[in-house]
């Protein structure tokens, strides 16, 4: 059984990181927030049967991405995604977010299918093999790379209208 201190502990150390997944997943803040909530709930009730066999960054990384997913697939991001076709705003500002702002190339990112932006995420921003994806998307090492090659090809058309001085420079 985990203490309090203990839970704490993970809480400070992978909440940003599983944040950061979870807005990339879901470009919403406070349902990003919301799903790394209930990934740490999720951890922390079935803790007893965590085996082990992978680390605890990459069990709980896994847990998020399929919370997300459920979010995705949900009426709620439904709703939020028609709110915001129709004005509505967020509140919520974060530095994440700012990066994301600033970076052309981020942008492009966030305007790829889903299994695709995680594909590019992992890569190149959570500097993760193709082995390590596989294993944490629950996806053959092969299908991991054509999805690579289909987001790499995909960004290629997207940035040939920017500079490529520009994003250099970012």
């Amino acid at each position: 059984m985990l203490t309090n201190e203990e839970m704490h502990d993970l809480m400070d150390i992978y909440s940003p990181y599983l944040l950061q997944v979870s807005f990339m997943y879901v470009k919403d803040w406070v349902a990003a927030e919301d799903i790394v909530q209930e990934s740490f709930i999720q951890y922390f009730k079935s803790y007893a049967s965590f085996e082990g066999r992978a680390s605890i960054k990459t069990y709980l990384t896994k847990i998020t991405i399929h919370k997300c997913t459920d979010y995705l697939r949900s009426w709620a991001s439904r709703k939020r995604t028609l709110g915001k076709l129709f004005g509505q705003k967020q509140t919520h500002s974060y530095e994440f977010e700012a990066q994301i702002e600033h970076s052309e190339l981020m942008k492009h990112v966030l305007q790829l299918p889903i299994k695709y932006r995680e594909s590019i995420v992992l890569f190149y921003y959570e500097d993760m093999t193709t082995i390590e994806m596989a294993g944490l998307l629950s996806i053959s090492e092969n299908t991991v790379k054509t999805r690579l090659r289909r987001a790499r090809e995909m960004l290629k058309v997207r940035v040939e209208t920017l500079g490529w001085e520009e994003l250099l420079n970012e």
